[in-house]
């Protein structure tokens, strides 16, 4: 009766009978293996500065992309796995540039962020509801 460990970890509030969350542990995990990430806002303007890490000797280190520009007026540091930026970075240029063109000024800041983290919420429960 009870669902086996892969059973439990399709969904991000699926919880196990010991009460983890498993998606949240990998989250963890990913995070610990990371690179460093840092945003410093100042009166004149933002700083931005990442942590390139080769993975391994045969990486190219010009090819390794850690920052994003969004729009003229949003960067993006990224510190996690490159494939998962990529698509969120995608979906904000998407969202900002529709913004732009529809209401002809830029996207806030505060309602970019919020379409993003709808879009890593809405993928984990899809993922759950199969």
């Amino acid at each position: 009766m009870f669902l086996t460990r892969s059973e439990y970890d399709r969904g991000v509030n699926t919880f196990s009978p010991e009460g983890r969350l498993f998606q949240v542990e990998y989250a963890i995990e990913a995070i610990k293996i990371g690179t460093t990430a840092i945003g410093i806002a100042t009166a004149e303007g933002v700083v931005i500065a990442v942590e390139k890490r080769l993975l391994s000797p045969l990486q190219e280190p010009s090819s390794v992309e850690k920052l994003f520009e969004v729009d003229s007026h949003i960067g993006v540091a990224m510190s996690g796995l490159s494939a998962d930026a990529r698509t969120l970075v995608d979906h904000a240029r998407s969202e900002s540039q529709y913004h732009r063109f529809t209401y002809n000024e830029p996207m806030p800041c505060e309602s970019l962020t919020q379409s993003v983290c709808d879009l890593a919420l809405g993928f984990g429960e899809s993922e759950g509801s199969k």
